[in-house]
C-alpha cells in the first residue's frame, strides 16, 4: 500500500547513510568551523530527518486527511502526486528552507540560527512560490506545522508559535534543537546546498533530490554546478538483494568500460563509451518509489543467436506488451524499416509464436528486478550486449 508510511520509509532510505571523515566543503561554507563540526552538522540534519519522517509515520491518520487517498506512484498525472497527495512534507521542507536560507548561522555562544521574522516574507524562488510557499500558507496550516516540528525537538527561541503563527509580530528569534546542539549548522548547510545548483528551474525540483536526502555533495563546489544523484545512494532505496544487483552490475558495467548517465531523476543508462547513450546503451535501470525495472541495450539482437530465443515466455510478454505497443516511439519507426534507415539502429525485429514482432528500440522495456531469476536473465542479457560491441 502506497500511504504516507511507504513514502515516508523511502523517503528515510534516500537518505545519504553517512558522511565520510574526510569530507570537506567550499570556504564560503565553513562559518568558521572545523571540518569535524561541520560533519556533526550534517550527520545532526540526518538524525532529524529520521526522526521528522518517523514522526509523520506515527501521525499519518491525522494528516493530509483530504489528499492522501488520491497518491498513485503509477501515474503520470500531477494531481497524483507526491507533492499534491501529501502535501505535508512540501509544507515542512518550505519552512526549514526558509530558516536555513533567510536566517543567519551564530555558532558562539550557542549554535542557532538567528531570523528575522519580516525575512520569513521574502520569496526564495519565484517560480516554487506558485507551487509552494510559506506566505501563502494558511494561518491553520502553519500551525500545524509548526506544532510537528516542536514535536520532533526544534525549539523556537523569543517567539511564541503555539496559538499562532505569524512572522509580522516577531522581530527576531533563534532556532536551536533540544537534542542535538549542531542541528542548526546542518539546517542551514543543507539548505545552501539545495540553492548551490544550477539548472534546476524552480527550487522544488530538489526538495527531494537535495533537501530530504541530506545531500551535502553541492557543498564542495564554490560555484553551483548541476545537480547529479550518485547510483551508489539511490541503490539504498530498493530491498537488500536489488540493492547487491545494483551495485554489482554496476561495477560490472564499468569494468567492461561502460559509461554511467543519469538521466530524468531516477533513470541511470549504462553506454559503451563514444556512441549515443540510445544506440550503445547496454542498460537502463529506473529506479525508483515503485522499484526498480530494467531496459536492457538490444544491438545484439540482430545477431542469428541473441538472448531473445532463451528468454521465458513471462519476460517476452514484458518486451511485446501490446498495450503500449508502438512502431514510431523515435519518429522514424515505421512498419518494417530497415536497419539502415533508423539512426538508432532499427526496431527490434522477431518471430514469437509464429508472430512476427517489430517494436521500437526506444519504447520502454521495464523487466522488474524484485525477480530473482529475472535479474539473472538481465545480466545474461547484458553480458551478450558487451560481447556484441567487443566483437
Amino acid at each position: 500500500m502506497f500511504d504516507l508510511e511507504y513514502v515516508c520509509n523511502y523517503f528515510k532510505a534516500l537518505v545519504i547513510p553517512h558522511t565520510p571523515d574526510g569530507f570537506t566543503v567550499a570556504e564560503r561554507f565553513k562559518y568558521g568551523l572545523t571540518d569535524a563540526e561541520i560533519r556533526k552538522g550534517i550527520d545532526a540534519f540526518r538524525i532529524f530527518l529520521y526522526t521528522l519522517f518517523d514522526k509523520l509515520i506515527a501521525e499519518k491518520d491525522k494528516i493530509d486527511l483530504k489528499t492522501r487517498h488520491n497518491y498513485n506512484p503509477y501515474s503520470n498525472t500531477d494531481k497524483h502526486d507526491i507533492r499534491m497527495c501529501f502535501p505535508s512534507i512540501y509544507d515542512l521542507i518550505i519552512i526549514l528552507l526558509s530558516f536555513g536560507i533567510h536566517g543567519k548561522l551564530e555558532t558562539k555562544p550557542e549554535k542557532n540560527i538567528c531570523i528575522n521574522g519580516k525575512d520569513l516574507f521574502t520569496v526564495i524562488c519565484p517560480i516554487t512560490e506558485k507551487y509552494n510557499s510559506l506566505n501563502k500558507m494558511s494561518g491553520e496550516r502553519k500551525l500545524e506545522m509548526f506544532r510537528l516540528l516542536s514535536d520532533v525537538g526544534i525549539r523556537f527561541n523569543g517567539a511564541d508559535f503555539s496559538d499562532e503563527v505569524d512572522f509580522s509580530k516577531v522581530e527576531t528569534f533563534t532556532i536551536t534543537h533540544v537534542k542535538n546542539e549542531f542541528f542548526p549548522v546542518g539546517l542551514k548547510l543543507l539548505s545552501e546546498a539545495t540553492l548551490n545548483n544550477k539548472h534546476y528551474i524552480k527550487l522544488n525540483n530538489l526538495f527531494v533530490a537535495v533537501f530530504l536526502r541530506c545531500d551535502y555533495y553541492p557543498l564542495v563546489n564554490a560555484v553551483p554546478k548541476k545537480h547529479k544523484i550518485k547510483i551508489n545512494d539511490i541503490a539504498h532505496t530498493q530491498s537488500p538483494d536489488v540493492r547487491e544487483w545494483i551495485l554489482s552490475t554496476n561495477k560490472f558495467l564499468t569494468h567492461h568500460g561502460c559509461g554511467l548517465t543519469q538521466s530524468g531523476g531516477n533513470e541511470y543508462t549504462s553506454a559503451t563509451r563514444n556512441t549515443g547513450i540510445m544506440k550503445g546503451r547496454i542498460l537502463r535501470l529506473h529506479i525508483g518509489i515503485t522499484g526498480c525495472f530494467a531496459t536492457p541495450g538490444i544491438n545484439h539482437i540482430k545477431n542469428p543467436i541473441n538472448i531473445l530465443a532463451e528468454l521465458p515466455d513471462s519476460i517476452i510478454d514484458i518486451i511485446i506488451d501490446k498495450k503500449n505497443h508502438s512502431h514510431g516511439s523515435c519518429g522514424q519507426c515505421s512498419g518494417n524499416i530497415a536497419y539502415a534507415q533508423c539512426k538508432i539502429g532499427g526496431p527490434i525485429q522477431f518471430t514469437y509464436k509464429n508472430e512476427d514482432i517489430v517494436k521500437c528500440r526506444v519504447s520502454d522495456i521495464k523487466i522488474p528486478l524484485d525477480n530473482a531469476a529475472y535479474r539473472d536473465w538481465v545480466l545474461k542479457w547484458v553480458e551478450m550486449e558487451i560481447r556484441y560491441w567487443k566483437r
